[in-house]
C-alpha cells in the first residue's frame, strides 16, 4: 500500500512541477503562516485540536491545545498542554493568547458570531486567527452538501479513514472569502484559495489537477475546494 501511495505521489509531483511549480499544498501554505506566528514569545491555542500534534511542531512559550474530547492518540505531556472544551465558552481569561488556530473546524460552527467573539476575547489586541476550512463555492464541496448526512459521514470513515470521535456535523456558515471580510472584530491579513491535490488515487489527482488549472484563469480561483485564510484582531 505505502509503495503504491508513494508511486502516486511521484506521479502527482511530476506533473505539478511542469505545469505549475509556484503551486503549494493547502497544508504547506497552513504550516508556513504558523511557522511564522509562533516561537518563544507567542502563546498559541490550536481550537479542535484532535490528537493535539500540531503543538509538539512549532514550540511556542505557551502551547494548548484545545478539543471537545480527549483523543485516544492525544499528546498533552508538558509543556504541551491539553485542555477539554468548547470554542463557544473558552476556559481562558480575556487576551491569553498571541495565537488561535483552527484547522478543518470552522464548518463545524452552528453559531460562528459566538464563537468568534469568544476567540476575540482570549486573544491579546492585534493577535491573530489562522483558519484552514473548506470553501462552499466551490462545485467540488456543493457536491458534497449534497449528500445526506449519513451518506457523508459514512465516506469520510471509508474514504478517508476518519473515526467516530473525529467526525462532526458540518454547518458552512463561515466557508467563503468574503465571509471573513464582513466578520466583526477582525482584519483579513491574508488569504489563499487553494485546491485540493489528493494523490492517494492516480484518477482523483488527475481530476483535482484538472479543475486546479481550470481556476488559474482570471476570476476563477474563487472555485477552489480549500481556504486558508489570516486574520487579525482589530482595536
Amino acid at each position: 500500500m505505502t509503495e503504491t501511495i508513494n508511486t502516486h505521489k511521484a506521479f502527482a509531483e511530476r506533473l505539478i512541477n511542469r505545469f505549475d511549480p509556484s503551486f503549494r499544498q493547502r497544508w504547506a501554505v497552513y504550516d508556513g503562516i504558523l511557522s511564522r506566528l509562533t516561537g518563544p514569545q507567542a502563546r498559541w491555542l490550536d481550537g479542535g485540536c484532535g490528537k493535539n500534534i500540531a503543538i509538539d511542531e512549532f514550540p511556542c512559550g505557551l502551547t494548548v491545545g484545545l478539543d471537545t474530547y480527549r483523543h485516544p492518540e492525544a499528546l498533552h505531556l508538558p509543556p504541551n498542554h491539553l485542555v477539554l472544551g468548547d470554542i463557544s465558552s473558552l476556559p481562558f481569561r480575556n487576551g491569553a493568547f498571541t495565537l488561535v488556530s483552527l484547522n478543518t473546524v470552522v464548518e463545524h460552527f452552528e453559531n460562528p458570531v459566538v464563537s468568534l467573539a469568544e476567540i476575540r476575547r482570549v486573544l491579546t489586541p492585534g493577535g491573530h486567527l489562522l483558519i484552514h476550512t473548506t470553501n462552499t463555492l466551490s462545485p467540488l464541496i456543493m457536491l458534497g452538501r449534497l449528500l445526506p448526512e449519513s451518506v457523508r459521514l459514512a465516506f469520510m470513515k471509508r474514504g478517508f479513514g476518519a473515526q467516530e470521535p473525529d467526525v462532526f456535523r458540518a454547518y458552512h456558515r463561515l466557508n467563503t472569502e468574503g465571509a471573513y471580510r464582513r466578520v466583526n472584530g477582525f482584519e483579513v491579513v491574508e488569504s489563499h484559495a487553494i485546491q485540493d491535490m489528493n494523490w492517494s488515487n492516480r484518477v482523483v489527482f488527475l481530476c483535482l489537477f484538472a479543475v486546479h488549472l481550470l481556476t488559474r484563469l482570471p476570476g476563477l480561483r474563487k472555485l477552489r475546494t480549500n481556504l486558508v485564510v489570516l486574520l487579525r484582531k482589530t482595536s
